[in-house]
C-alpha cells in the first residue's frame, strides 16, 4: 500500500493530474502524501541507484514559486561516499550524513536574487523549493531531512570553506536522504487555534499567556512579575 502511494503520489506531483475544482481520489492521495511526510534521520543503508532520483527531485524543487520567478537557487548534489562521512563529522547537526545515500545541498544564488529591500525573498524561494524536494523524496518512498544551514554566519562559513563555495552562492541547508532504516509514525500537527478568519483573534493570546505547560515551568522560560521561576 505504501509503496503504491509513493507510486501515485509521484506521478500526480509530476503530471499535475487533478484539474477539477474539487476534493477528488487524486486529490487526496496528494494531501496524504503532504501530511505523512515527516523528517527521517535514520537511513537503512541500502542501496539505490541515485542517478535515478536526483532529476525527479530536482524537477520537483525547481517547480516552486519564486518571487518575481527569479528561481535563485543552485542545487548541489553529494554521492561521494568519503564526502558525505566526512560532512558528517564536520558539521552535527547533519551526522544523518553517515548512512544517508546521498545529499542536496540548497544554495541561494545571490547574483540572481531581488535587489534591494526584496533581496532577502531568496530565503523563501529557496525554502519552497526544499519543501518540494521533500515531499517528492517521501513520495518515492526515500526518507529526507532538512539540516539547516543559513542563517547561522558559523554553519553558513563552514559549509562555504568546506565546498569552496563563491561568496554569492550562499547554503541553506543540507538535505541528507535515503532508505528510512524503520516507517515513521508522522506527528500531528493540526491546531485548530492557529486558524483566523477575517481577522486576528487577539483573545487566544491572553489565554496562551495564562496557559503555561509544566515543561515552561521547569525550564525556567516563565516570567511571573519580573522574576524567573
Amino acid at each position: 500500500m505504501k509503496k503504491a502511494l509513493a507510486v501515485t503520489a509521484a506521478a500526480l506531483l509530476f503530471t499535475g493530474v487533478a484539474q477539477a475544482q474539487k476534493i477528488t481520489e487524486e486529490s487526496q492521495i496528494v494531501m496524504k502524501n503532504i501530511e505523512t511526510r515527516t523528517s527521517v534521520r535514520q537511513y537503512s543503508g541500502e542501496k539505490i541507484e541515485i542517478d535515478e532520483f536526483v532529476k525527479p527531485l530536482l524537477h520537483a524543487a525547481m517547480s516552486a514559486p519564486s518571487a518575481m520567478n527569479r528561481q535563485p537557487w543552485e542545487f548541489i548534489v553529494i554521492r561521494d561516499r568519503d564526502m558525505l562521512d566526512k560532512m558528517s563529522e564536520e558539521f552535527k547537526n547533519a551526522a544523518h550524513l553517515k548512512t544517508a545515500q546521498f545529499a542536496i545541498i540548497v544554495c541561494g544564488n545571490m547574483k540572481e536574487a531581488i535587489e534591494g529591500e526584496g533581496r532577502g525573498f531568496w530565503v523563501q524561494d529557496c525554502s519552497a523549493a526544499t519543501e518540494n524536494l521533500l515531499l517528492a523524496a517521501h513520495s518515492m518512498g526515500l526518507g529526507a531531512v532538512w539540516c539547516g544551514i543559513y542563517p547561522s554566519k558559523e554553519r553558513t562559513k563552514q559549509l562555504q570553506d568546506f565546498l569552496a563555495l563563491p561568496e554569492h552562492i550562499v547554503p541553506l541547508n543540507i538535505i541528507p536522504i535515503g532508505v528510512p532504516e524503520k516507517e515513521q509514525a508522522p506527528k500531528d500537527k493540526w491546531k485548530e487555534e492557529k486558524i483566523h478568519f477575517d481577522k486576528y483573534d487577539t483573545s487566544r493570546d491572553v489565554k496562551m499567556e495564562k496557559t503555561a505547560t509544566h515543561k515552561d515551568i521547569k525550564k525556567g522560560s516563565l516570567q511571573i512579575k519580573g522574576k524567573k521561576k
